[in-house]
């Protein structure tokens, strides 16, 4: 059952999403259909407001695109299909109507790291080994990350240093570019990483969605049509009831009460 390959579970306002494809939670192209299929289940959960996408068991988050099933393609069609996949697969967890937070640990290779990457927050155990050698194996990033993505995250330079010489670092390093949030230890990685989503859970989810949006098309966008799309996100949440009730919360030193998203 696909269902089977990427596990859901609703914790109150948020939602735990876990790659199940053992033993590396590789991404062929039935767990990443399976993704797309949890993810629309979330999108019509009107009271989910966080997710936390990690890998299951203790080896991976995901060692990347599954390469079994890639030397079998048997045209450059269905090679080309793959790659759109994965690029429709990171434009929609980079895009998602609510934030998500990847908890990482373990290996995150290749189309993993552009997985974990490309989520809102990234918090990695201790004992994550990141690596981007497409080189390596006569290929290049081709899921808008590595490419794309990737120099514009930590610049032309360090791109080029995890790139062209393809080597392991880990998730200290990782903080360093800033590729990851946090570093904590691997027992502690799914609490704080709900604690990051439930914190998240907490904010207006229209302000959040709001942020998400404008952040996503700056990095698209020239400076001038920036400047435009801030006046109008302004207009819209100011002239949001959130925007009245936070204040008016705080002035009175109580919990707001958000709508819904």
């Amino acid at each position: 059952m696909t269902d089977s390959l990427v596990l859901l579970e609703k914790r109150g306002a948020i939602a735990v999403v876990t790659l199940n494809n053992p033993p590396v939670n590789a991404a062929s192209t039935k767990v990443m259909n399976a993704l797309h299929a949890r993810l629309d289940e979330i999108e019509q959960d009107r009271d989910i407001r966080c997710v936390v996408f990690t890998g299951a068991g203790e080896k991976a988050f995901c060692a990347g695109g599954d390469l079994r099933e890639e030397k079998d393609f048997g045209s450059p069609e269905a090679s080309e299909a793959f790659r759109a996949l994965g690029r429709k697969t990171l434009d929609r967890l980079e895009s998602f109507p609510v934030p998500i937070v990847a908890a990482i640990f373990g290996y995150c290779i290749g189309g993993g790291t552009a997985l974990g990457w490309a989520c809102d927050i990234r918090i990695a155990a201790d004992n994550t080994l990141f690596r981007a050698a497409d080189a390596y194996l006569g290929l290049v990033p081709s899921w808008g990350m590595g490419l794309t993505r990737l120099p514009r995250y930590v610049g032309r330079n360090r791109a080029l240093d995890i790139l062209l010489l393809g080597g392991d670092f880990g998730a200290e390093e990782a903080r360093e570019f800033g590729l990851v949030t946090k570093v904590v230890k691997r027992a502690d990685l799914m609490q704080e990483a709900m604690a990051a989503a439930e914190r998240i859970a907490s904010a207006s989810p229209m302000a959040i969605r709001a942020t998400r949006d404008a952040i996503h098309y700056n990095s698209r966008e020239t400076w001038k049509d920036m400047v435009g799309y801030e006046l109008e996100i302004c207009k819209r949440v100011f002239a949001h009831p959130d925007a009245h009730e936070g204040p008016k919360a705080f002035s009175e030193k109580r919990k707001p009460q958000f709508g819904a998203r």
